[in-house]
C-alpha cells in the first residue's frame, strides 16, 4: 500500500527528532550565561552548540546539534545519535549544501538556501547565520533583502525577508549577541537557542572536507526520506 505524504512527512519528523541529540557534556553546564563580546576586527566564522525545537514544513526538529560557519559560504552542522554515532551531516560551499547520512552511505545535494530550511524552517546561507549568531548586520545590505529593526538598547532584536522572520527572546550578558531565537514563517514557527559560542576559532580547513562523499551514493532528497521511512 503506497504510503500517504502525511505518514510519511510524520516519520521524517520523527526521524529529526531522534538523531539532533548531544552528549550532555557538549551542552556545558547549566548556569549564568557567560559574556559573549563579538571582536572588535570582525567575526569571520561561528563555532558552538546550540538546541533547536522547530517545526516546519518538511520536518520537525527537536534537539541539539554542533555547527561551524565560515565566511565566504562554508559551513558544517552535525546531530549525533544517543551513543555518539554521527546521525547526520549537512555541509555548506556558497549557495550549494549537501546532506550526507553515514549509518546509510548516501547524501543529497541542493541549495544551501532550501537545504537550511529543511533543517530549521527558515532559508539561511552561511554568511546570514554568520550575522544571526553575532548579532552583527551592518554589512548586510538592502540587497540581502532582509529588514532588521533595534530594540531600545541598539541591538538588533528583529528581521524579515520574503515572509519569514526572526525575534531575538534572549541576549547573552556583555553586548548585542542573541541566546534565544524565535523562528517564523509559512508552515514554520519554533525557536533555536544557543548553547556555547565561540568567534573567529583558528581555521580548520578539514572541517568542511567531503572527499568522503566519493563511497557514497547520490540520491534526490525524497529519495533519502523514503530510506530514512523504512
Amino acid at each position: 500500500m503506497k504510503k500517504s505524504r502525511f505518514q510519511s512527512i510524520g516519520r521524517r519528523r520523527r526521524f529529526f527528532c531522534e538523531v539532533l541529540v548531544l552528549a550532555a557534556a557538549l551542552a556545558g553546564c547549566a548556569g549564568r550565561a557567560p559574556v559573549l563580546v563579538p571582536p572588535s576586527c570582525g567575526v569571520e566564522a561561528v563555532e558552538g552548540f546550540a538546541s533547536a525545537s522547530v517545526r516546519g514544513a518538511e520536518a520537525a526538529v527537536k534537539g541539539k546539534f554542533a555547527f561551524l560557519f565560515r565566511r565566504q559560504g562554508f559551513g558544517r552542522v552535525e546531530a549525533v545519535d544517543p551513543v555518539g554515532r554521527t546521525a547526520f551531516l549537512i555541509f555548506f560551499r556558497g549557495d550549494r549544501a549537501w546532506f550526507a547520512v553515514p549509518g546509510k552511505k548516501v547524501y543529497a545535494e541542493d541549495e544551501a538556501k532550501v537545504m537550511m530550511e529543511r533543517f530549521l524552517g527558515i532559508g539561511l546561507l552561511p554568511d546570514e547565520v554568520i550575522r544571526l549568531l553575532s548579532g552583527i548586520w551592518a554589512e548586510a545590505g538592502p540587497e540581502s533583502g532582509w529588514s532588521v529593526e533595534q530594540d531600545e538598547q541598539g541591538r538588533v532584536a528583529r528581521g524579515d525577508r520574503d515572509g519569514f522572520a526572526f525575534a531575538v527572546r534572549e541576549f547573552f550578558p556583555g553586548a548585542a549577541v542573541p541566546r534565544e531565537i524565535d523562528l517564523s514563517g509559512p508552515g514554520t514557527a519554533g525557536r533555536v537557542k544557543v548553547l556555547k559560542l565561540g568567534f573567529n576559532p583558528s581555521p580548520r580547513d578539514e572541517a568542511f572536507d567531503m572527499a568522503f562523499l566519493r563511497a557514497y551514493t547520490q540520491k534526490t532528497w525524497d529519495g533519502i526520506m523514503e530510506l530514512l521511512d523504512r
